[in-house]
């Protein structure tokens, strides 16, 4: 069984499987999951994770949307 959710210090949500693998991989632990509905038509699937340790919580750096367009507009392949 995994950590109690009274034992969470710090907690993020993210919205993709690869933000959620970054999180894990630092440290985090998932929480919860959940399907976010936009407008009735479109669904975004969202994932909790926690930060159990005392220490500083380890947390992944990504790419805004901004630096992703750049990215691929200089190297688009």
């Amino acid at each position: 069984m995994g950590p109690k959710l009274t034992e969470t210090k710090y907690a993020a949500e993210v919205g993709s499987v690869r933000e959620l693998n970054q999180y894990l991989a630092h440290g985090w632990v998932l929480i919860e999951t959940y399907v976010k509905h936009v407008n009735g038509e479109s669904q975004h699937p969202r994932f909790v994770v926690g930060w159990t340790s005392d220490d500083e919580p380890e947390r992944p750096e990504f790419l805004d949307e901004w630096e992703q367009r750049e990215l691929f507009r200089q190297f688009p392949d």
